[in-house]
């Protein structure tokens, strides 16, 4: 009895340190599994186009080094078309789509008054549906980082001018579905932005 007692203890010894010895050497594996598991989990809960948006990031990422890039639209001005003519087509498109134009940033002048040097031309312009507003951040107070639309008209350093604005298609498919009547409005909230930058890059009357 004493025997079998013995080896019974011994065979419980050798299971524990069995088992630490899997742990440590095995430890990793096991939760790296579980948390590739616990990850996927995750992101199939996300709409159906973020694995299509992330991946569209992660090759601006690496291409630019730049995570501004990741995440922007631009167009470039079309020949012939000024800041000015820019402006006065993105502002008449906007009126078209009945989106109000609610503030202007004209950075490069202000800053132009406060030093006494001429700069690169930048301008921002904000654009807002009030009532779409407002339902976006009924769903997510942080929602509200994104507003007012802003579109930036940029002089690059060889002088070209670019519109530049948030790629809206994170807010849209980066997380969780939207609920159907909030997707419709910040789609058409996105369409509405995308035109006034198209046509105001086109110089479009």
């Amino acid at each position: 009895m004493n025997f079998i007692r013995n080896m019974l203890a011994l065979i419980g010894v050798l299971a524990v340190l069995g088992a630490a010895v899997a742990y440590f050497k095995y430890g990793n594996l096991f939760m790296q599994i579980s948390s590739m598991a616990a990850e996927q989990e995750a992101l199939a809960q996300l709409d159906p186009k973020a694995k299509e948006i992330y991946l569209k990031m992660w090759k601006k990422l690496k291409e630019t080094g730049n995570s501004a890039e990741a995440t922007i639209v631009k167009y470039p001005l079309a020949d012939g078309v000024s800041p000015a003519d820019a402006e006065q087509s993105m502002k008449m498109v906007a009126n078209e789509h009945n989106i109000k134009a609610v503030g202007e940033l004209p950075l490069s002048e202000q800053v132009k008054l406060e030093t006494g040097q001429d700069q690169r031309f930048l301008k921002i312009f904000q654009f807002c549906n009030p009532q779409t507003a407002m339902r976006m951040v009924d769903y997510s107070d942080a929602y509200s980082a994104y507003l007012p639309c802003r579109i930036a008209m940029v002089q690059d350093k060889q002088g070209k001018y670019y519109l530049y604005s948030l790629d809206m298609d994170i807010m849209l498919h980066g997380g969780k579905t939207l609920p159907p009547e909030l997707f419709v409005e910040a789609k058409k909230v996105q369409a509405i932005i995308t035109d006034i930058m198209q046509r105001g890059a086109a110089g479009d009357f």
